[in-house]
């Protein structure tokens, strides 16, 4: 076996001379690449065999079927016929399906000394006896098993992660398409995974690929080892996430062995057996996990008893017991009392929109301050249990209550995901009219400039965007993960950035 996994770049555009540009844009970054002759167009297919020689990097000679996956839709005597062409081109290796047989095709290959790929492809989950599927994969000796799987839920990825571990030590290439399946693409060398397939952004061959620089320079790839612990974010959306750069920086920045990912979490209650297989750390906790972590805390500071939320996790073992605490209020108030001239004055006026997690934070740390504060929700139950845990004002997401909202209108705080991919066109109040006067604060970071931004910087705000909380708060979860402060040269990057 390999001492480390190789990073595959994945040549999938529809032309040779495209698929060569892709290749010199990356170089230095790749170990390998994959030619994906399914992708390219008819006049294109035949020439396919000129690019070994042209690239100096051994190449993967892929021809996809559509039910795997590819763009490949002509019979399996014509996919026969162009792969034996191409095989005596110079590909260090060939991917085959399971149920593809074709013997003499394998000998062009192996007698040239090149490698064969025996893969199987399952867009609808995650098998059980997935291990066992792996290890008869191979028609002969020398091949390489490979299993590309589309896990569609926590337990999916759970029974991915167990198989990584009932085939340690066997050389394979395993792997989760799509967003649940993410982590285990940049985890492949902690994993034990041959490969990791990448792609360039304009090309991607497969779902959750990314391209070789977002996995050197947000994941520190060529970093990870089977040593390498492993911390992350879960919500639902995630892959918008900025916390992976923010803390793998950190991380390379500090000599500190560890990952930051994103779990794409819709079940809570599956995500923690897979939690537990990664012997995760820490988490940062966001949409819309943050009060229902806290049924599975061991302990909670008082940030979490007092406000109801928690947005970070922590524990000393990768198996043991969950530590909360909620880092988002003083993430959100560094940047008000900034706004602000360097403190809140008491009795300022300020209307939250929103009732989860992040507006729990958000009402405490304001009313702790001594703002009056009016919380509008769209669900009327939601916004009135939210008030009244913090004896506050309260009204609807409608015209009465934007009308009420003009008595607390030095500060607008939006805490919901309206704006937020995939909804970027939604505004969560657009009923509520700006005069110019307002501070308008939105937590959301990605867009940076909303729909509701938009209008609020169109009658004259001043604007508070949520990538500065979103710095703010991860400062203090760096510590909780690390035991060490953020690199102040990294944060006064980031926070210019921001600007």
């Amino acid at each position: 076996m390999r001492d480390r996994t190789s990073i595959c770049l994945c040549l999938a555009a529809e032309s040779i001379e495209e698929d060569l540009r892709i290749a010199e844009e990356h170089r230095g970054r790749f170990d390998l690449l994959e030619l994906r002759v399914d992708r390219l167009s008819a006049g294109e297919a035949g020439l396919a065999g000129r690019l070994p020689a042209r690239v100096g990097s051994p190449v993967i000679l892929t021809l996809r079927r559509t039910r795997e996956g590819g763009k490949f839709g002509g019979s399996e005597q014509e996919r026969h016929a162009l792969l034996s062409k191409l095989a005596v081109s110079g590909f260090a290796y060939i991917d085959l399906e399971e149920d593809f047989d074709a013997s003499d095709l394998e000998a062009r290959v192996t007698g040239r000394g090149g490698r064969v790929i025996r893969s199987m492809h399952d867009f609808t989950g995650v098998p059980a006896d997935l291990a066992r599927r792996v290890t008869s994969l191979a028609h002969h000796p020398g091949e390489i098993p490979k299993a590309a799987l589309l896990p569609k839920n926590a337990a999916d990825l759970v029974r991915l992660l167990a198989a990584f571990t009932d085939l340690e030590g066997v050389e394979k290439i395993l792997l989760g398409m799509g967003d649940t399946g993410f982590p285990t693409r940049v985890l492949a060398p902690r994993l034990g995974s041959f490969l990791c397939y990448t792609s360039a952004a304009r090309a991607q061959a497969a779902p959750g690929q990314v391209d070789p620089l977002t996995l050197e320079r947000t994941y520190n790839f060529r970093s990870i080892t089977p040593r390498t612990q492993v911390y992350g974010v879960i919500g639902s959306p995630i892959m918008h996430s900025l916390s992976p750069l923010i803390h793998n920086r950190g991380f390379a920045a500090i000599g500190f062995d560890a990952v930051y990912l994103p779990f794409l979490v819709d079940d809570l209650d599956g995500f923690w057996p897979a939690a537990d297989c990664l012997e995760i750390k820490g988490l940062s906790v966001t949409v819309p996990h943050k009060q229902a972590v806290i049924s599975r805390l061991s302990g909670r500071d008082r940030l979490v008893e007092s406000t109801g939320a928690c947005n970070t996790l922590t524990r000393a073992q990768g198996k043991g017991p969950w530590q909360g605490t909620n880092t988002d209020v003083e993430g959100f108030l560094a940047p008000l009392r900034a706004a602000l001239g360097g403190a809140i004055p008491r009795g300022v006026s300020a209307t939250v929109i929103g009732a989860g997690g992040a507006a729990r934070a958000v009402v405490h740390a304001l009313k702790a301050a001594g703002a009056r504060v009016l919380v509008l929700n769209r669900t009327a139950e939601r916004g009135r249990e939210l008030a009244e845990a913090f004896s506050v004002s309260h009204a609807g997401l409608d015209e009465p209550g934007f009308l009420q909202a003009r008595d607390f209108g030095d500060l607008i705080v939006q805490t919901t995901s309206a704006g937020m991919s995939p909804n970027i066109a939604a505004d969560p109040a657009p009923g509520l009219a700006f005069s110019g006067r307002e501070i308008v604060y939105e937590l959301l970071y990605a867009p940076p400039t909303t729909v509701f931004l938009q209008r609020a910087l169109a009658a004259g705000c001043r604007v508070v965007r949520g990538r500065k909380m979103l710095v703010g708060q991860a400062m203090e979860q760096f510590r909780l993960f690390t035991g060490s402060i953020y690199p102040a040269d990294l944060r006064a990057e980031l926070e210019a950035d921001m600007d």
